[in-house]
């Protein structure tokens, strides 16, 4: 969600400012597109990871504040909720044991998170939709102290004026429920993983991402459970759509666009017209103003949740480079499962980025949209399409194509081999060849045992401990 504002909600001549302000940073920005002044120097990834804290008896537990002063780490942030927060990864350079010394970091800042967590004899837990939350828990009461997030509140409301967000969902069971604010978000939390990129391949990365990103569920879905109900086995994704939605019809091309979507399309010729159609199509809700660069631009853009995102970074000296921000995938089931789904990701993007025929031309958005809420829903028992027009089992094309490609193009990077052969073989093939994810191993727990979710967490948590990759975990 990015770093906190300081103001409360804006007057009408504030906001027209803040837009003014927009529509300026986004010539400057197309200035530069044009002039291809980016940085290009090494590419970097980078994640965050998204956390829930937890009482004794694994049910939420509003103390984010205290437990962030017992942290005290500059790259552990409040979320949304009072029981959420947030782990940022410094930026790695994508080369030889570049993952491996992400995993460290992150186990490194994950065991600070537990140890505070444990000091008030409470429970730090990484995965997406939690079990035991409760409705009445999706209250303003509950809503993180920063500003950030209030107004954000405010503005959503208002722009859907006063009619309640409304949670739809049918997998084993069914969900229907209301709320009066946002913070339905608060129980779709993910890993974001960060990839920088070069202005000349940036669309066909942003288009690869957006293709990949069924697969990347099938490998990770981590979601089954909503307030004890079996839903998606990415139940994030239908989550995190509805509690902010808001919708814009375009009065230049007549489609409706929302606030959390896969996008209007694929991107055509270059990334800047995701940041025009931002200021184009899509009502401000934060609306701070500063003299910072791009500060504006940046804001807005914050609060447009593509499953990917463009992101425009500082480099420091007055320099910017290119990231794609995927967001598709669930927080856990542990730090080794997180940093092999960031390898996975990659390796599935540089290889759709550079296929001899542009992967958009070989397949259609609506197939994309398809094959994303299908894998969203049932993962590995998804039957999607493919680039060659045909429908396939996803774990066939998983086995068959994308995984030895998506290995291939690792190695053509430079990676080390035993990085490559650890988290990709040793973990992601194995999950495949499994048909294992935290969806997967959560929903064959509560089969077995019934539905008793505080033991759930108890036996994920403690695998979670471990840093045992999931699809070794016991039921």
């Amino acid at each position: 969600m990015g770093k906190d504002i300081k103001f409360t909600p804006s007057k009408k001549e504030e906001v027209e400012e803040f837009k003014k302000r927009v529509e300026k940073e986004t010539a400057q920005l197309q200035q530069i597109f044009k002039e291809g002044s980016f940085v290009k120097k090494g590419h970097k990834v980078g994640i965050e990871l998204e956390g829930w804290l937890l009482n004794e008896n694994m049910l939420p537990d509003p103390f984010n504040e205290t437990f962030l002063k017992a942290v005290d780490q500059e790259q552990i942030v409040p979320e949304i909720a009072k029981f959420n927060f947030e782990i940022n990864s410094s930026p790695f350079v994508l080369a030889s044991n570049g993952f491996s010394k992400l995993e460290n970091e992150m186990l490194s800042l994950w065991n600070e998170c537990t140890k505070a967590a444990n000091s008030f004899n409470k429970n730090a837990i990484l995965i997406g939709t939690l079990p035991t939350l409760r409705p009445h828990m999706l209250s303003l009461d509950y809503l993180s102290a920063s500003s950030r997030y209030k107004v954000m509140n405010q503005k959503v409301m208002e722009l859907r004026n006063k009619k309640p967000l409304n949670l739809r969902m049918d997998g084993k069971d069914s969900l229907r429920m209301s709320m009066d604010s946002v913070i339905a978000e608060c129980a779709a939390t993910s890993l974001q993983i960060h990839l920088g990129v070069d202005p000349e391949n940036a669309k066909d990365y942003y288009n690869a991402s957006t293709v990949a990103s069924a697969f990347l569920i099938a490998v990770s879905a981590n979601s089954p459970y909503f307030f004890g109900k079996e839903l998606w086995d990415e139940s994030r994704i239908g989550t995190f759509e509805q509690a902010v939605e808001i919708e814009a019809k375009s009065s230049n091309d007549g489609l409706v666009r929302k606030r959390v979507s896969l996008g209007s399309g694929f991107v055509k010729k270059c990334l800047f017209e995701l940041f025009e159609e931002n200021i184009k199509e899509y009502p401000i809700l934060l609306s701070e103003l500063s003299d910072e660069d791009f500060f504006h631009l940046r804001l807005h853009n914050g609060t447009i949740w593509r499953w990917t995102r463009p992101v425009l970074g500082d480099s420091g000296d007055g320099k910017y480079h290119l990231r794609i921000e995927q967001r598709t995938p669930s927080s856990g089931p542990t730090i080794v499962d997180s940093i092999a789904n960031s390898m996975f990701y990659i390796g599935m993007v540089d290889y759709l980025a550079n296929l001899e025929d542009k992967v958009e031309s070989q397949i259609s958005f609506y197939d994309v949209v398809q094959n994303f809420y299908a894998a969203s829903r049932i993962s590995y028992f998804a039957k999607v399409t493919w680039i060659d027009g045909k429908s396939y089992p996803i774990t066939k094309l998983l086995k068959e194509t994308i995984f030895p490609e998506a290995k291939k193009s690792l190695i053509k990077r430079g990676l080390d081999k035993n990085e490559i052969d650890y988290y990709m073989d040793s973990i992601i093939l194995e999950r495949i060849n499994k048909e294992v994810n935290g969806a997967i191993w959560q929903k064959a727990f509560i089969h077995t045992h019934g539905k008793r979710f505080q033991e759930l967490l108890e036996a994920y948590y403690e695998n979670q401990k471990t840093n045992t990759p999931v699809h070794k975990w016991k039921i």
